[in-house]
């Protein structure tokens, strides 16, 4: 079975005969005078289908919800509703605005399930990068961190797959991502702690969180491996579910080239997971 989803995983950006419908920029908030959109790819097969929640990567600053499109279309060709985010940036947005927005893009899932196929109770959240660091955030810290509104639902999701984020924003200090972290923050380690800890996804590991695939490249420059190892262990000693994959000779950023063995290890990994855990 693995065998065959590594061969499908080499199709990513090729068809592979399933139809998928596209449907862009939908606004799902308006807040602060900004309207945040996401696109939509639907399978053409029965629902109800679990949903993924894709979020970009650009250190917290940069970056746009077409990055992950390919494996969105690639999930949608396998049973699951992909919904691509954007979401407000640093420094004009500072923590938790970006969590908080990836709340109401769950919410908003939520209330909209039956008009896109969604099974409302199956929901991930996938992402890469600063998008890793913010959907392990979504799958750890508490609704009470950046909620969303009363809308009647819950922005819990019922799997996570982080892709190469950091989990433990303290351990840049030192480092050149530190000052991506100040700006994504507003304040220095020095000056705020307590912020930096409780914006880091390891601080809120506990039993009653969702099933977690860590994957990282060990030639990771940027940010290191350890913190995706350190992360996995901390939910394993809370209780959690934590499945790790370190990929020899990767770097950072390494999914976005699908054509390479290293993408390919990492996507089938990535379906079978979410295949076990959700079931398309």
């Amino acid at each position: 079975m693995r065998l065959i989803v590594v061969m499908a995983a080499v199709a990513l950006f090729s068809s592979v005969g399933a139809a998928v419908t596209e449907i862009h920029d939908v606004v799902y908030r308006t807040v602060a005078g900004l309207s945040l959109a996401l696109d939509i790819c639907l399978p053409d097969s029965p629902g109800p289908h679990p949903a993924i929640l894709f979020v970009h990567g650009g250190a917290w600053h940069t970056g746009d919800k077409r990055r992950l499109a390919p494996l969105a279309r690639f999930l949608a060709e396998r049973g699951y509703v992909g919904f691509s985010v954007n979401y407000r940036l640093a420094p004009a947005h500072k923590f938790p605005a970006a969590l908080e927005d990836l709340r109401c893009a769950v919410k908003w899932i939520r209330v909209h399930a039956a008009d896109y196929g969604v099974d409302p109770d199956r929901i991930a959240a996938v992402g890469t990068s600063a998008g890793g660091h913010l959907v392990a955030l979504l799958g750890t810290a508490p609704e009470a961190l950046a909620p969303c509104g009363n809308l009647g639902v819950s922005s819990r999701v019922q799997a996570v797959v982080a892709l190469f984020g950091p989990m433990d924003l303290l351990s840049a200090v030192g480092t050149p991502a530190e000052a991506a972290v100040e700006s994504f923050l507003g304040a220095s380690a020095r000056e705020d702690p307590d912020l930096w800890r409780e914006a880091s996804p390891i601080t809120w590991a506990s039993a009653d969180d969702p099933p977690f695939l860590l994957v990282h490249g060990r030639d990771d420059r940027v940010v290191p491996y350890e913190e995706s190892v350190r992360m996995a262990d901390a939910l394993r000693r809370a209780g959690a579910e934590a499945e790790l994959l370190l990929i020899p000779g990767a770097g950072h950023g390494f999914i976005n080239r699908p054509d390479t063995p290293a993408a390919l290890r990492a996507v089938a990994a990535i379906v079978d997971f979410l295949n076990r855990f959700l079931g398309p």
